[in-house]
């Protein structure tokens, strides 16, 4: 199968032994953060780290609560120079416990001028009605997968030389690369080029990111299901994993800067966010697998991806929740003006939430493989469909 716009598949790599954090950098370094609706303010890393590590603010909010949390970073503060709005402790504080995916926020530092590219609507493409039908050559490929061919490549989370070997032995050494970033974790790239003559122009991006980070700075972070369940069903299907996911989306805001810099057309992104762990109390009685399409931040991009699943896992249950701002990796691609959607077994806040997120007890022997299948399925018939 050759689709009709070039696949691009990233892969990126964390410590498999320590948090993935931004604290490579100078803790007391200013990084320029952008919260939700273009709030942007210059924050040092170490008020950042200290507050995501705190004990949630206590409800309901008051001016007590705000005042303390300062107290609490008092010190960073008069060194750098530096105040932190309400709004951005309220985002920040606790973020762990919280059971929030994702920083919360995009760290632009090094690609400021690409948080004013976008409008407020990104415009998905008119892609067509999913359809099996109309691609019988998927029928084989669905077959081909297993819970034995994912749990094969959860050695994504070895090093991103490892990744890009992989995608070397599938693609060709001259269509897997690694791509560096400002910080020493790098992007991993492969790219499917599209058929000869073909109607349709444009990039195909599947992702997920493979640093990991705990709920200490001092603990491991093995990040069985955040997020290497994602990068293995990722490289099941062949496509894109980040680099400093937890640390502000670093990688994918790197690469999406560029691709809009260099006047790429992306058709659509597809991000996978912990897809691996799926309990039996799930409710999903009957059903194969639980699929959670995000709702946010493109509508009609979450509206196709439901129908995908609808028309290829016609088994699974379909739920839809909202993620929020700088959640995954999928917000620095609409950032940048592309369209993008992003899947899970459940979302932030939901009763079924993998308990050891965050956590050293994110292990590989809480995912089921079984479940996982579904995702692939969904996300192989999701390229076909939006390539063609």
């Amino acid at each position: 199968m050759y689709p009709t716009a070039s696949l691009f598949l990233v892969a990126a790599l964390g410590a498999l032994a320590a948090p993935a954090t931004v604290s490579e950098f100078d803790d007391l370094s200013l990084r320029t953060i952008q919260f939700a609706n273009e709030h942007i303010e210059k924050l040092p890393i170490a008020a950042i780290e200290s507050l995501r590590f705190a004990p949630p603010l206590p409800r309901p909010l008051t001016a007590d609560s705000f005042n303390t949390a300062r107290a609490s970073i008092a010190n960073i503060s008069i060194l750098t120079a530096t105040t932190i709005s309400d709004e951005a402790i309220e985002e920040l504080q606790g973020r762990y416990e919280r059971k929030l995916w994702g920083p919360g926020y995009v760290d632009i530092t090094d690609s400021p001028s690409s948080s004013s590219i976008r409008s407020r609507a990104v415009v998905a493409p008119n892609y067509p009605t999913p359809n099996p039908s109309a691609h019988p050559e998927l029928t084989p490929m669905l077959a081909m997968v297993t819970a034995s061919e994912i749990k094969l490549s959860t050695n994504a989370r070895a090093p991103a030389t490892w990744i890009q070997s992989q995608f070397a032995s599938w693609l060709g050494s001259s269509q897997a690369k690694l791509v560096e970033n400002s910080f020493s974790q790098p992007n991993v790239i492969g790219r499917i080029e599209a058929k000869s003559g073909s109607a349709s122009a444009g990039i195909v991006i599947l992702g997920g990111h493979l640093d990991s980070t705990s709920q200490s700075a001092s603990t491991s972070a093995p990040g069985a299901d955040d997020d290497a369940s994602g990068v293995a069903a990722v490289m099941a299907i062949m496509p894109h994993a980040y680099a400093g996911e937890e640390g502000g989306l670093l990688g994918a805001k790197a690469l999406a800067a560029s691709y809009k810099s260099a006047g790429k057309t992306v058709r659509g992104m597809l991000d996978f966010e912990m897809i691996g762990y799926q309990p039996a109390t799930s409710g999903s009685s009957g059903k194969s697998s639980t699929i959670t399409v995000l709702s946010d931040p493109v509508t009609a991009m979450s509206t196709h991806m439901t129908n995908v699943v609808k028309a290829y896992v016609p088994t699974a249950e379909r739920r839809s929740v909202s993620c929020g701002y700088g959640c995954s990796d999928h917000y620095a691609f609409y950032d940048a003006g592309y369209p993008v959607v992003c899947i899970a077994a459940y979302g932030p806040n939901d009763a079924n939430l993998n308990p050891n997120y965050h956590r050293t007890t994110d292990t590989i022997d809480k995912l089921n493989f079984d479940k996982t299948v579904d995702f692939v399925k969904a996300g192989l018939a999701w390229v076909v469909e939006v390539a063609a």
